[in-house]
Order: structure tokens, then sequence, then C-alpha cells
């Protein structure tokens, strides 16, 4: 009897723990099924920027360009003839004027030349003078005289010939400057055509600069210009443009000037690094700040703030100024474009600006 009241009681036990169980599961999927499926969605809402209005400005250019200076003229002294090298009595550093003797070849081969054909050209004016003296006897015919008379000539010629070459034999200085450079030593024996100095004109320098296309049509020839020497400090010195170089280099976009400085200062020499500020003239220029333009695979772009949205539009570019920089094609006067508020930004994306700039009056 015990042990049947004993297990009537733990089967109870055991089916109200179950019952309870049960009872708690069908609460909780009540509670799930009663729950909504989906969660309202969130209303999404338009990316905060700022903008800026495109405009135009009166801006003039000044931009500082690196150089090498150079002399104003540099000439390679050549030999026309060959020859054994007698003297050379310059040396790097010389200063030599105008006219002034810089080589001399040994010209007693050259002499005797030019002797010979003083001789033969003696000989044809007689032989040409003495058949014109028989002509009127019928002792000579024209044929004859003829040829006495080109013989004479080629004489002459001959002769000039062998003066030229003789005066080649001497090297005078074509104008006054420095001695930069020596190549030969007298004794040598120098073949033709050959370096033997090299001689620069210092009384002006000059530099050669690369500026963009978009700033030659600014500068003129005979304007002014800023030079300084890194050698010689921070002072800086008047230049002038000299001229303007007519072609474009095809892949820099860039051409060319020359900058001439004169006088020389003391202690600016050929081959010193320098910096030349050009100043370009004013021009008014439709101009956006330069953090406003992006850039991918395409080119450059700005986002335009247009009804409310962001609008890219692909844009050319000019010269940078400061924090400024050129539009070219895209974009027009008083134009709202977006200046802040990037991350994320895409084309045609809901905007909504902080603060409208105020219209101009």
């Amino acid at each position: 009897m015990l042990l049947n009241f004993l297990s009537l009681i733990t089967s109870t036990r055991f089916l109200w723990s179950t019952r309870s169980l049960c009872f708690v599961l069908i609460m909780l999927l009540s509670a799930c099924d009663n729950s909504p499926s989906q969660k309202p969605s969130r209303k999404s809402s338009a990316q905060l920027i700022e903008t800026v209005s495109v405009s135009y400005h009166s801006v003039s250019i000044k931009q500082t360009i690196t150089g090498t200076l150079q002399a104003a003229r540099t000439v390679r002294i050549i030999n026309q003839v060959p020859g054994l090298l007698t003297s050379l009595p310059v040396y790097p550093g010389d200063r030599v004027v105008q006219g002034e003797t810089l080589v001399q070849l040994d010209d007693a081969l050259l002499k005797s030349e030019v002797e010979k054909a003083k001789a033969t050209l003696k000989q044809a004016k007689v032989d040409y003078r003495r058949l014109k003296d028989l002509a009127p006897r019928k002792l000579a015919s024209d044929s004859e005289i003829a040829q006495a008379h080109t013989l004479n000539d080629i004489a002459i010629a001959d002769l000039q010939l062998k003066q030229t070459e003789l005066s080649h034999s001497q090297i005078k200085a074509p104008f006054t400057g420095l001695i930069s450079h020596r190549l030969v030593e007298p004794g040598d024996v120098i073949p033709l055509h050959n370096h033997l100095l090299t001689l620069i004109d210092t009384s002006s320098l000059k530099a050669e600069i690369h500026l963009s296309e978009l700033l030659l049509p600014l500068i003129k020839t005979g304007n002014q210009v800023d030079i300084s020497i890194d050698a010689l400090g921070e002072q800086k010195f008047k230049g002038l443009i000299q001229r303007i170089y007519p072609v474009i280099d095809q892949d820099t976009r860039q051409g060319t000037i020359e900058v001439t400085l004169n006088p020389v200062p003391a202690g600016a020499l050929a081959g010193q690094f320098c910096r030349v500020t050009i100043y370009a003239q004013s021009k008014s220029r439709l101009m956006i700040p330069y953090d406003t333009v992006r850039h991918d695979k395409q080119g450059a772009y700005v986002f335009a703030f247009i009804d409310n949205k962001a609008k890219r539009i692909n844009i050319s570019t000019g010269i940078q100024h400061e924090n400024l920089i050129e539009v070219l094609d895209g974009l027009s006067d008083q134009q709202q474009i977006i200046s802040k508020g990037f991350f994320g930004l895409k084309d045609g994306m809901s905007v909504k600006p902080v603060s409208l700039p105020s219209p101009k009056g």
C-alpha cells in the first residue's frame, strides 16, 4: 500500500511539472506571435552639408620657379685646320678681350703653301699677259687666251684658300669674356675640328625656366622679374624677361622663357642655383576653393547643390592661387557647390545645407 501511494505522488508531481513547462512555452510563443514581424523602418534623413558660391575674383599671379644661371653667351673654340699646337697662353678664369690671340698652331707649312700659291699666280699672270700680246699678230688662238685666263683665276682662288688656311692657324677671341675650359696643351698635335677652349660672356647672366601654358599669355618680353641666388643669401636682384620661346612641351604643357640678370652682382657665377619670381598681369577668373574639388579616374569634379540633392559635375581647372583654383569649364557664376560634408556623399543623394550663404547684393 505504501509503495503504491508513493508512486501516485511521484506521478502527480511529474504531471504538474510537465503541465507548467508547457504553459510557459505556450505563453512565450503567444508573445512572439503577438509581436510585429518587422520593426518599423527609420525614415532616412538628408546628409548635412555646407555650400559655397562660385564667383569671379581679380587674380594677380605671382609664381616662383627654380632655375640655373647661365652665361649670356658660350662659345666652344674649335680649330679649323689641323696642326701642332705651339701656344695656348690662357687658362680657366682668365679674362680676355675681343681680338686677343688665344690659340697658335704651327704655321710653317701653311706659310710655304701660301708662297707657292703666290708663285703660281705670278706665273699664271705672265702667261696670260704674253698670250694677250700675241693675239693681235695671230700668234695665239682665242682658246689659248681663254685657257690662260682660267688658269690665272684658279691661281688667284688657290692663293686666297691658302691665305685663309694660314689665318686659321691663329684663333682670336670673338668677344670679351672669361675662359671656362682649357682642354689641350702646347705640344699636342691637334686633329681637325677639335674642341680647344670654352669662352663665356659674363657681361650678363641668364636663366631658362619653364612656365605653365596657362600663365604664358599673361607675361610679355620686357616684364621685370625678381631673381634670388641661394649662394648669395636672401637678397633679390632685378631681371627682365628677355624672350619667350614659341613652342609648348606637349608632355608637360609648359613653355620656356629666358630671363636675364644685368648687371651681374658680385659673386654671381654661371651654374649657380637661382629662384625667379614672375608677376603676371591681373585678370578676372571664375574661382572656387581648392578643397571643394574631387578627383577620380574620370578627372576633376565637384558636387553642386541642386534641388536639395548633390549633383556631380565634371570640371576643367586652370591655375591655382593661394587656396583658390580657377574653373575653366563646367560651372557658372554664383552657382552653389558643396564645400563640406563629403564623407559618404554620392551623386543624387539628398542633402541639407547647414546654412546657405547670404546672396550678394
